[in-house]
């Protein structure tokens, strides 16, 4: 069986208040081992990852991107991430309201690590939500991000 990490470090950027507080309780409720920062739009959440780079401790170990946001789109805040040194190798998981195909293609193209319907998560939120966490908890190999425990 494969050795469980410790705290996984989650950003959320989700600019829906709803979906942001659904989300919220469900990490919170599937896993105690998460420490979850969010934010509500794309600009916000490159100032932080700039802020705290140098620091790889601070260094997020999965980011969960709206792929529809205001000003700062999910695309060109894919793109973003994956250009930068600071989180260019941290998984980015894209939820989507869209379930077209040329959204999914264009997210994997730009770099995502999955794409994920969020009709899937928000309707079978604790089931769904535990096996994506069970993945990269349990399963994944993330690198090292400074953990002590």
């Amino acid at each position: 069986m494969p050795e469980e990490r410790g705290l996984l470090r989650i950003v959320l950027i989700e600019d829906n208040q709803d979906h942001a507080k659904i989300l919220r309780w469900a990490f919170e409720r599937t896993s105690p081992k998460t420490q979850l920062l969010f934010f509500q739009d794309a600009e916000s959440a490159l100032a932080h990852l700039r802020s705290n780079g140098e620091d790889p401790a601070l260094v997020p170990d999965l980011i969960f991107l709206d792929f529809n946001l205001p000003k700062v789109d999910g695309r060109e805040m894919l793109r973003l991430l994956k250009a930068s040194k600071i989180s260019k190798d941290v998984p980015v998981i894209v939820l989507s309201s869209s379930e077209r195909d040329e959204d999914v293609r264009n997210a994997y193209r730009l770099g995502a690590s999955t794409y994920i319907s969020k009709s899937v998560i928000l309707n079978e939120l604790s089931d769904s939500l535990q096996s994506v966490l069970d993945y990269w908890l349990r399963l994944a190999k993330l690198p090292d991000r400074g953990y002590h425990g």
